[in-house]
Formats: structure tokens, C-alpha cells, sequence
């Protein structure tokens, strides 16, 4: 069985090319050194974001910083460089960076965030593995 170009590119995700702040960007897959920078900013937003639609204003409103450094280190620019786009560019930046990332998110992020929730939904809980304080 041959494995053509297009079967390539499904497998192995491609960049993203856009033109933010007069600059063209290409968006692509974290790198496992972004990793550990990334999923600190980005936990608290995807808090935010595990429905169905974004609402990015509100996201942007709760956890903007943390959103901001997450795009930062995604796209390999200075925080201070995101800081200055404007609100449309960095809502498209956001959105192409998860989109990018997308296989990634469903893979491994959301269900390690659920499972935490679970876990700390537990441990809150009366019946939970948490013991009852005397």
C-alpha cells in the first residue's frame, strides 16, 4: 500500500499560514519544548472553553492573561508582541492555534482535564475518597 502526499499531510498535521499585525505567521503543531510553558498558561482557559462554542470576549475577559501567554509561547513571539495586536488578530490567532492543536486538545489535554475534575469532584464530594473531618 503507497501512502500519498494527502494521506501524509493527515497524519502529520500541517502549519497554518496567516497575516497578523503585517506579518505572516505559520501556525503549527506545539513542539514538545513549548509543552510545559503551554499547558500551564492554557489550563485555566480550557476550563473555559470545553463546550461546544468559544465565547471569546468572556474567555478573553477571565482569563485573557492566560490565553495571551499561551498564544505567546504557541507561536514562539514575546508575550509583549501579543500584548499589542488587536483584539480581531489576536481572537484569530487564539482560534488557529487550538484549531492547529485540535488532535492534540481531544487526545490529551481535555481528557486529562476531565479527569481531574473528576477526581476533584470526588474528593469534594460526602461520599467522596476525601475522609470526614471529626
Amino acid at each position: 500500500m503507497s501512502t500519498t502526499m494527502n494521506d501524509l499531510e493527515k497524519l502529520l498535521p500541517q502549519g497554518v499560514s496567516l497575516t497578523i499585525a503585517g506579518e505572516t505567521l505559520t501556525v503549527k503543531p506545539l513542539k514538545v519544548g513549548q509543552l510545559p510553558g503551554f499547558l500551564r498558561a492554557i489550563t485555566p482557559v480550557m476550563q473555559q472553553i470545553t463546550g461546544t462554542g468559544i465565547d471569546w470576549w468572556a474567555v478573553i475577559g477571565e482569563r485573557g492573561g492566560d490565553l495571551l501567554s499561551a498564544i505567546a509561547i504557541a507561536v514562539g513571539k514575546p508575550r509583549e508582541w501579543v500584548d499589542d495586536l488587536d483584539a480581531d488578530d489576536a481572537v484569530l490567532l487564539a482560534s488557529t492555534v487550538i484549531e492547529v492543536n485540535a488532535d492534540f486538545f481531544t487526545r490529551q489535554v481535555m481528557p486529562r482535564l476531565s479527569a481531574l475534575f473528576a477526581q476533584v469532584g470526588d474528593a469534594t464530594s460526602p461520599g467522596g475518597s476525601t475522609p470526614p473531618s471529626p
